[in-house]
C-alpha cells in the first residue's frame, strides 16, 4: 500500500530530501501516511455525493458575518485547552483531519489513518518554520484561532516574539492562556482583517503569517493587503486554498473550485501579488500547490512573498 514518503514532500517543498532538517524526517517516519486509490465505483459514489453537497445548498459562506460564530467556536476550544489541563495538543482545530477521505496527488483517496491530513500538515510546518523563519526574531501570525501553530513555532523556537492576531476576543484570550501556562514569548491581540490597525508596529526583522485564515475575507483581501505593503515586513508567508493552482478541466478540482466559489472563499490574491511583482512593489519567492487536501478542496497551497 503506497504512502506519502520523504522524497514526496520534498517534492511538494520544491527542495531536495536532503534539505529535510532531522527533526522533520522523523515527524514522517513517525506518521502513519498510508493511503489507498479508490475503486472505480468508489470513486464515482464520492464524486456524486460531493456534487449532492454542492447542490444542497446547505454549505455555509464566509464573511465578517460569521465573527460570532468563529468566537464561539474559539471559546469552546479555550474550555477545551483548560479541562485537557492546558495540554498543547488539544489545541489542534476539529476540521484539520478527521477524516479517512482525502486528496492526494490531484485525485481521491483512502487514508489508513483519519489523523492523514493533519500528520501531512505538521510534517510541512515543521519544514516552513525552520527553512523559512529562522533569520526572524519576531513572528505574527493573523487569523490565528487556537493558536496550534504558534504553539508548535514556540517550541521549535523558543527565542522568537510571538503575536497572535485575531478578530475573536475568545481567540486572543486563548492565546494569553497559553502563554501564561506554558511560559512562551507570545502576546495576543485583535485584529480585523478589513479594518486592519495601522498603529500596529511591523518592521523588517518581522514575518507575517497566515493559515486557512486569509481565505475568510473572500475577495475582500484589499485592505489587509495595503496593510502589508505600508507595513513592509521581512516575509509574508500564506497557506491558502488558492484557486489560481487548480486545472479546471481535472474533475477533482473542478469540483474543489465549485466548492471554493461557493463557500467564498479567498479569491484574486496571488494574481494580484503577480500583478504587483510586475510593478516593482512586490517578490513573490513561492507560489506552489502541496498536492494534498480534504475531501472538498486543498488548503495546502503556499505563497511566500515580500514587499519592496
Amino acid at each position: 500500500m503506497p504512502r506519502l514518503t520523504i522524497e514526496d514532500f520534498a517534492r511538494a517543498f520544491g527542495v531536495p530530501a536532503t534539505a529535510l532538517a532531522p527533526e522533520t524526517l522523523a515527524l514522517i517516519d513517525g506518521a502513519n501516511l498510508g493511503y489507498r486509490r479508490l475503486e472505480r465505483e468508489e470513486r464515482d459514489r464520492l464524486i456524486l455525493g460531493v456534487i449532492e453537497r454542492l447542490e444542497g445548498g446547505g454549505l455555509t459562506q464566509v464573511g465578517a458575518h460569521r465573527d460570532r460564530i468563529w468566537d464561539g467556536a474559539w471559546g469552546d476550544m479555550r474550555t477545551r485547552f483548560h479541562e485537557a489541563g492546558q495540554d498543547l495538543e488539544a489545541l489542534n482545530p476539529t476540521f484539520v483531519g478527521g477524516s479517512r477521505l482525502v486528496r492526494i496527488a490531484g485525485d481521491y483517496a483512502e487514508a489508513d489513518d483519519p489523523r492523514f491530513e493533519l500528520s501531512a500538515f505538521e510534517v510541512f510546518r515543521d519544514w516552513l518554520f525552520r527553512a523559512w523563519l529562522a533569520p526572524f526574531g519576531s513572528v505574527l501570525e493573523f487569523g490565528c484561532g487556537s493558536g496550534f501553530n504558534l504553539a508548535a513555532l514556540a517550541r521549535l523556537a523558543p527565542d522568537k516574539r510571538l503575536t497572535g492576531l485575531d478578530w475573536s476576543p475568545a481567540s486572543v484570550g486563548l492565546i494569553g492562556d497559553i502563554a501564561d501556562h506554558h511560559g512562551f514569548d507570545l502576546t495576543g491581540l485583535r485584529f480585523d482583517f478589513f479594518d486592519p490597525d495601522p498603529g500596529l508596529s511591523i518592521g523588517r526583522g518581522d514575518a507575517v503569517m497566515t493559515f486557512c485564515a486569509l481565505e475568510q475575507v473572500g475577495s475582500r483581501f484589499g485592505p489587509f493587503l495595503d496593510f502589508l505593503l505600508e507595513k513592509r515586513p521581512g516575509l509574508c508567508l500564506h497557506m491558502e486554498p488558492t484557486l489560481e493552482h487548480y486545472d479546471p478541466a481535472s474533475l477533482p478540482d473542478a469540483l474543489a473550485i465549485r466548492y471554493h466559489r461557493y463557500r467564498r472563499y479567498l479569491d484574486g490574491y496571488l494574481t494580484r501579488l503577480r500583478e504587483l511583482e510586475a510593478e516593482g512593489r512586490a517578490r513573490i519567492r513561492v507560489a506552489r500547490r502541496l498536492g494534498w487536501g480534504s475531501l472538498y478542496q486543498e488548503c495546502y497551497s503556499l505563497t511566500i512573498w515580500e514587499p519592496l
